[in-house]
């Protein structure tokens, strides 16, 4: 005798192999995997009329102390049950009052959306997106005053990313680096024109010379809009549009897509003791607020795609975390982008390694990132990314 658990996602493979009948096997399929989903925000009738029905098809729900004591507030719970039974109580929530009906169906579509992250960009069929990093600064934490006031550097540096398996080049012009010494240079915020001074002849050519996306690397709407007039395809702002005001409306106009990313404080204080009651929560409340604002400021949900914004205003913990539950963040349905590339904390957890030395836990994090529902990577070392993510895509696909 040999007994070995099964993973959830093979088991309909498994029952194949042990000839089960296709009946059988379209009836069991849906109750291989336990799905387990916080709601937030319900009230007490909701709550325990959602615990009843979870037990009366076997499944459960964890609910707060203060149901049982019918305390009049909203709370949050945990239900855990499978496919099968989630189609169950969808039905049973159509039958009953409380709102309970709008419930089971945001039910089904999250945990569709946790099966099949999004890549819902520019109509592209890909498995994974590779954004290449092209800085053109003289004090960014990795390349800064590589491609600095050397266009023809930078021109070539970009081609070749492309022939490597870029599919979006990310030109940016401010560091976010605030406040270290790169050898004499001390990084900092810089004026809007000497932003577009660095990123603008850039832009120009590259738009003749590429075929792939480009992004620009912006939180201010007056560099957002020339980049956009010259072609550009997206937006990055690593302030979600908090900083310049007037961001949200080129970014209506334009049509553009239009990176978020998550950031506690700014790049002079996010990494002044940062600190999280719970990461995962807060990241999903701060994008929460970011896709309603957009979506306020004639910005189309279909246009977002969300980063959580790995090393802004995180510890190391915090960073481990964000990929570990990066799955949890598909319940936007919306592309999710992962920036790891040689960040600090790989340096740390690897023994103090310098930048250009972090490639092989790079490595680890895109290939983490992409099973945990990540689909558009931001990378230096294209060529290796590109490499490990198709692997990693054929093996889990």
């Amino acid at each position: 005798m040999n007994i070995r658990v099964l993973e959830p996602f093979c088991v309909k493979e498994e029952m194949k192999r042990i000839a089960v009948h296709p009946q059988g096997i379209e009836q069991l399929e849906n109750k291989a995997c336990l799905y387990c989903l916080k709601i937030s925000g319900v009230n007490i009738k909701q709550a325990n009329v959602i615990k009843q029905e979870a037990l009366a098809v076997g499944a459960d729900a964890a609910v707060p102390y203060s149901v049982l004591n019918l305390e009049n507030k909203n709370v949050d719970i945990i239900l855990m049950a499978t496919l099968k039974q989630y189609k169950k109580l969808v039905i049973k929530f159509a039958q009953q009052p409380f709102g309970l009906k709008n419930i089971g169906e945001e039910i089904l579509k999250t945990i569709e959306r946790y099966l099949h992250p999004s890549l819902a960009i520019k109509n592209i069929q890909k498995k994974f997106l590779i954004m290449g990093i092209l800085n053109i600064t003289p004090d960014s934490f990795s390349d800064g005053g590589m491609y600095f006031d050397n266009i023809d550097l930078a021109i070539k540096k970009a081609i070749q990313m492309q022939e490597e398996g870029a599919d979006i080049i990310d030109i940016g012009g401010e560091s976010s680096s605030f406040g270290v010494y790169f050898g004499d240079i001390y990084s900092g915020p810089v004026d809007e024109k000497e932003e577009l001074r660095r990123i603008m002849p850039v832009i120009k050519r590259l738009r003749r010379e590429l075929s792939c996306l480009i992004s620009c690397d912006t939180s201010r709407s007056s560099v957002a809009k020339q980049a956009l007039e010259e072609g550009v395809d997206i937006v990055n702002d690593i302030y979600a549009l908090k900083r310049d005001e007037q961001m949200a409306q080129i970014i209506a106009e334009a049509g553009c897509s239009v990176v978020l990313m998550h950031m506690q404080g700014t790049p002079e204080t996010m990494q002044k003791n940062p600190f999280y009651y719970d990461v995962i929560g807060e990241i999903c409340d701060f994008f929460r607020e970011r896709i309603d604002f957009c979506i306020n400021h004639n910005i189309n949900k279909n246009q977002i795609i969300l980063d959580p914004g790995i090393g802004f205003g995180k510890r190391i913990e915090d960073n481990l975390e964000i990929i570990k539950r990066l799955r949890e963040f598909t319940c936007f349905g919306l592309p999710l982008c992962l920036g790891t590339s040689r960040k600090s904390f790989i340096g740390k957890i690897a023994g103090g390694v310098s930048a250009e030395k972090r490639l092989p836990g790079t490595i680890a994090t895109c290939a983490i990132g992409y099973i945990n529902g990540a689909r558009i990577f931001r990378v230096h070392d294209v060529i290796q990314a590109q490499q490990a993510l198709k692997i990693t895509a054929e093996i889990y696909g």
